[in-house]
């Protein structure tokens, strides 16, 4: 392929076009072997020199060509612009800048579109900068510079996708210009324009830089809202979408400017929630959302709340088009139907939990503290991008978000800020149709009653004891969509028939038929009531106390089978996940007996087997392995080496395919989910079988194979001591262990360098656990590059990086109590030069900094004659953190460490410092809130109360421990210490 002429202009060569074209149209065709020939033939025709310049001259000049054929040269234009732009020849690069803005003129709409798309990209190389001409050019286009309704279009086209991706670019000054100043008020005026896209496209285009709060946009807010109501009534549906858009924006950039008319704003939402085009209706529903959620007056919002929920409540109804789509997805929905992999929604491995220290809770704070952690689970943020339904409000399997889900949410965020308004206005409501005849009327109360469930639960502890039994009867219902909802609302509602359960409330008898029904009808014949069934199940076992639990173990573990051999692979994905909530909740409880354990692992184990290493099914497997063997311990045995072999497979090929794709572009980078699941796996093993993991480790080494698993229960049984799977050590076996943890340590330096802040979160995690039960042979070795990396990362912390950096401090804590004070003295200043700050930072979240009060005191463990000269800076502060965590083994670890710091440092408290006399009185106060600690702690206590007593003076004494009228300190210090 060749251009066929000389000089400065270029020309294609006929025949090479036609061939071109031919092939393109090959590609597009529906005879699959012309479409891989065509294909083959394109792959070679990209090495030819001219090949964009033809791509080029079929978008722009192919007008005797089918629109899809120059459609399909243009995106093949615009992928390698992005790809290999900077690499094309600087006459080639003038040649596409010069040119490419003729396709904005052409008659046909799809070859404009990409002819944008392709401006677009180029914009994101170039910028204001580098092509000045373009913002000029395509503002006269829009202004009709062209003269022709297509060129207007297709410039506004192409405007809208500049603004929407770089819309910050246009807010920077460019030789004293900004393009913003000459680009909105012409876009304004372009707001009257006759035809409805252009008016469209100009509101859209405006929102754009609402979204970011420039103040060029804002010194013309009145004019623009002021055509915004102009425009309200606009018969074209696009306008009007783009008009409930700007009232959203404008709501949350300067909902000052609102108030004035926000009575009329508010009531032309609620009437276009009704429209016909459900696009209209969407982003009305989304200014009710972003008002439920907004700082506006409660006293504004409340008048309108009869107005908004009754409409709410009809929006959640599906409609007569939903019900005639899902009677077809119905019927593909039964359990023998296998699932297609567009049926799957992407999914994420979770990273593991960063490291966290709990508080001291009363039981009402515990219930609370359940409900939240449950709107988190269940409530759709109105920020989230739309094609996330992760935690949508109801428990619709459609991937999109829509008007039903949008008014469910701000249902949701309505009750939680207006619980009694909304429950005297929405349960009337809901009691009358919950009954209806209608399935789908039924089915949306249901979902509507799950929706307040997190504002409304104690409000309506009244009604409650009518509506679980009656919920419970509905999960029998005839209708699919009915049993799914009623599932997930009772999920909704399960931390109170727990709860009852659990104070002997007067409907604590409701819990053990509830969750019975809930088990049954995860067996439901239809896969989206499994997949309901089976979320509503782990709901009740995370918020259940294990004593309630422990009835249901062997039923439970019956039902999971039978889960497994039913569930398709979309389903086993929320299995796992309750199996794993399960294992958390009652794994102590599991290890006792050997016949749970035959019960619960071989269909794990089945799956493990059927999967291969690179299958994405593999990662939620992988979770929910960790959490089985971190909790069956040495009874997991058996079944640890082949595991731990494969997981470190995993693991090393994935970071040796890393290592490759740096060098090659032609190698894809691995999943970062396979590495995340396979530390994660490791970790568990190694919390399970503790310091017997080591020689898990060496026996890996010397194997140098991935063994077979037990493939019966008989063999697991019949192997179930750790001492036929776990060698005993000696002299040879330490040597070839420290072979073994060297390769398990270098891979885990990797990950502590990885860009991924979930696989530096699980490599931490694991550090921390290492360092607890392995530290001597696996740690140690690599010490110094283990805290230059831990260094690293607290120093390097971002908002996104805070789960790994909480992790990096734990494990950090984890080892300074397990080296000796020489050999962490080398390390000491260095972090506590970091620690500090940390500490006293106010953009960090609480976790980290009680990790870090920990980490503190720990370090003071065995090194508290260097930490003198930090106590000034860091007690108050430390003690305000440490005041009511619970007490256990970190709290008292961290105590002990600060009460040697106190005791070896005397010359650094300075008692004519009133901080820190508050410090120390703060400190005094901890004394006293700590309710239960050891023996140990206890005499450290009375020695150090005893000393300051003596030393402070009386009076300084009795003002330190009176801080407050009736001060309970004094009567505490009095009973349990003596003084």
């Amino acid at each position: 392929m060749s251009s066929g002429v000389g000089g400065q202009i270029w020309a294609p060569n006929v025949e090479s076009l036609d061939q071109l074209v031919l092939i393109l149209s090959g590609t597009l065709t529906s005879n699959s072997s012309i479409r891989v020939q065509a294909t083959e033939a394109l792959e070679k025709a990209k090495s030819e020199i001219d090949f964009d310049n033809y791509l080029l001259h079929i978008l722009i000049n192919g007008t005797n060509l089918e629109p899809q054929v120059r459609a399909s040269a243009g995106l093949l234009l615009k992928n390698d612009i992005s790809k290999n732009f900077s690499k094309k020849s600087n006459e080639l690069k003038t040649h596409i800048l010069n040119e490419i803005i003729k396709g904005l003129v052409d008659q046909q709409s799809l070859v404009r579109n990409i002819t944008g798309n392709v401006i677009t990209t180029l914009f994101s190389i170039y910028g204001v900068e580098q092509w000045p001409q373009l913002l000029p050019n395509l503002m006269e286009l829009a202004k009709g510079a062209g003269n022709s309704v297509e060129s207007q279009e297709g410039a506004m086209s192409c405007l809208s996708k500049i603004c929407e991706d770089s819309a910050r670019l246009l807010d920077v000054d460019y030789n004293g210009e900004r393009p913003l100043n000459f680009m909105i008020p012409i876009f304004i005026q372009l707001m009257e324009n006759q035809n409805s896209k252009i008016r469209s496209s100009a509101i859209f285009c405006i929102n754009q830089f609402l979204l970011i709060r420039t103040q060029s946009i804002l010194v013309y807010l009145d004019e623009y809202m002021s055509r915004l109501f102009t425009l309200s009534t606009d018969e074209d549906a696009k306008v009007r979408t783009n008009i409930c858009s700007a009232f959203t924006n404008i709501l949350d950039a300067r909902p000052d400017k609102l108030m004035p008319h926000l009575d009329g704003v508010i009531n032309y939402s609620i009437h276009s929630v009704q429209d016909n085009n459900e696009d209209v209706a969407v982003e009305a529903c989304e200014f009710l959302l972003g008002l439920a959620t907004s700082e506006i007056p409660s006293d504004i919002i409340k008048p309108k709340l009869d107005l908004i929920i009754p409409v709410l409540l009809t929006k959640m109804v599906y409609s007569e088009m939903d019900v005639f789509l899902m009677a077809n997805e119905d019927e593909k929905d039964d359990e023998n139907v296998e699932d297609k992999d567009e049926d799957i929604k992407p999914t994420n491995a979770k990273s593991k939990d960063a490291h966290k220290v709990t508080k001291k809770t009363t039981t009402q704070q515990q219930q609370q503290q359940s409900q939240q952690q449950q709107q988190s689970h269940d409530s759709d943020s109105d920020d989230d991008d739309d094609d996330d339904d992760e935690d949508d409000d109801d428990d619709d399997d459609s991937f999109d978000w829509n008007l039903r889900k949008c008014s469910a949410a701000t249902l949701d965020v309505l009750a939680t800020s207006y619980a009694d308004e909304v429950l005297n206005i929405a349960l009337p409501i809901i009691t009358e149709r919950i009954v209806s005849p209608e399935w789908p009327v039924r089915e949306a109360s249901i979902l509507a009653l799950g929706a307040i469930a997190e504002g409304c639960i104690e409000r309506a502890s009244s009604q409650l004891p009518a509506l679980i039994p009656f919920l419970v009867e509905r999960l029998k219902d005839d209708e699919t969509r009915v049993r799914q909802i009623t599932c997930w609302t009772l999920g909704r509602y399960s931390s109170w028939v727990c709860n009852e359960a659990e104070i002997g409330g007067s409907y604590g008898n409701y819990f053990a038929p509830t969750f019975q029904s809930i088990i049954d009808c995860a067996l439901d014949r239809k896969k989206v009531v499994q997949e309901s069934a089976c979320s509503a199940l782990a709901d009740f076992i995370d918020n259940a106390d294990s004593t309630l639990i422990s009835s249901f173990i062997e039923p439970l573990l019956h039902h999971f089978q039978l889960y497994f051999r039913k569930y398709q692979r979309k389903n086993l994905v929320i299995l796992y996940d309750t199996v794993q909530t399960f294992v958390d909740k009652i794994g102590d409880k599991l290890k006792l007996k050997q016949e749970y354990i035959d019960i619960l692992l071989p269909p794990l184990i089945e799956k493990w087997q059927f999967l291969s290493d690179d299958d994405k099914n593999l990662w939620p497997l992988l979770e929910c392995l960790s959490s089985v063997a971190a909790a069956l311990g040495e009874s997991f045995a058996p079944y640890a080496i082949p595991i731990y072999s494969r997981a470190f497979s995993i693991l090393a090929n994935c970071l040796r395919q890393e290592k490759m794709c740096n060098t090659d572009p032609n190698i894809d980078p691995p999943e970062k989910d396979f590495i995340v699941t396979s530390i994660d796996l490791i970790d568990g093993l190694i919390q399970g079988l503790k310091q017997h993991s080591g020689e898990l480790i060496q026996q890996h080494d010397i194997e140098n194979t991935v063994p077979a698993l037990p493939d019966s229960k008989q063999e697991a049984s019949t192997s179930s001591t750790s001492s036929q799977i776990i060698p005993t050590t000696s002299t040879t076996t330490t040597s070839s262990s420290s072979q073994g943890n060297a390769k398990l340590m270098s891979l885990l330096i990797q990950c502590f360098d990885d860009v991924s802040d979930d696989v530096r979160q699980s490599a931490y995690a694991l550090l921390g656990d290492l360092s607890i039960y392995l530290i001597e042979p696996i740690v140690l070795p690599y010490l110094h590059e283990v805290m230059i990396s831990i260094g690293t990362e607290i120093t390097n912390r971002t908002f996104e990086s805070c789960a790994a950096c909480n992790n990096a401090v734990w494990a950090l804590g984890e080892i300074s109590l397990r080296i000796s004070n020489e050999t962490m003295s080398n390390y000491l200043d260095n972090f506590m030069n970091i620690l500090v700050p940390l500490l006293l930072s106010t953009d960090v979240e609480q976790t980290v900094l009680e990790n870090t009060c920990i980490t503190i005191g720990r370090i003071g463990s065995n090194n508290a004659g260097l930490m003198g000269k930090y106590l000034d800076k860091i007690l108050l502060t430390w003690c305000s953190h440490m005041q009511y965590l619970d007490e256990n083994d970190e709290k008292e670890t961290a105590f002990i460490g600060m009460c040697n710091i106190l005791t070896m440092n005397p010359e650094s408290i300075n008692l004519n410092d009133s901080n820190m006399v508050k410090a120390l009185s703060t400190f005094i106060e901890c004394i006293a809130i700590y309710e239960n600690p050891s023996d140990g702690l206890a005499n450290m206590f009375h020695v150090l109360l005893t000393g300051f007593k003596n030393g402070f003076g009386e009076q300084l004494w009795q003002q330190m421990i009176n801080t407050e009228p009736d001060s309970f300190v004094p009567g505490v210090l009095q009973v349990r210490y003596g003084v």
